[in-house]
């Protein structure tokens, strides 16, 4: 909770968009911080369940056939930033469909790591999708050859790990 409980009282009388158009200006609504905050949570619990698919771009909300992106896992920092905040406002269980798709990905990402650099590991670029593909694909040098995909990911199985210290987790899992 942020600022008082007078002014949580005070603020819950004004629309949402007035408020927002305030913070704007400059004028302080801790209460407005603390929604947001709290809106984060409903979003990432709402769009990733155990047993379900990850949280992506688009989310659960998307209602086109032909998404922007096909609404693949943009993991060079979108899909990261999806669950920067799980651990850490204790969702660790909403982390779990990361941790399935990473699973997912690590059989390509070690084909992908042996036959595009010649080395051990797993390796991932800046896409995923669904069935966990781990190759260089788009235009975009810059963005397509780029192999920090699973060095990243693999920060949340860590975080987790740090939050949790379930070895049995470490072991097995991460």
């Amino acid at each position: 909770e942020l600022g008082s409980p007078d002014s949580g009282a005070l603020a819950q009388k004004v629309p949402t968009n007035v408020r927002l158009e305030r913070f704007k200006e400059g004028k302080e609504d801790l209460p407005l911080i603390s929604l947001y905050f709290q809106y984060g949570r409903y979003l990432l619990m709402s769009s990733s369940r155990p047993g379900s698919n990850p949280a992506n771009l688009q989310g659960i909300w998307n209602e086109s056939y032909t998404p922007s992106w096909e609404s693949k896992y943009t993991i060079n920092i979108n899909t990261e930033m999806n669950y920067w905040p799980a651990e850490s406002c204790n969702l660790s269980e909403c982390h779990e469909p990361l941790f399935d798709l990473i699973e997912r990905m690590r059989p390509n990402g070690r084909r992908t790591a042996s036959e595009i650099y010649g080395c051990g590991g797993f390796v991932a670029h800046h896409n995923t999708d669904m069935w966990g593909s781990t190759q260089i694909e788009g235009n975009h040098m810059p963005a397509s050859v780029w192999p920090m995909g699973a060095a990243w990911l693999s920060l949340h199985l860590w975080e987790h790990f740090r939050f949790g210290m379930d070895e049995a987790f470490l072991r097995e899992k991460a």
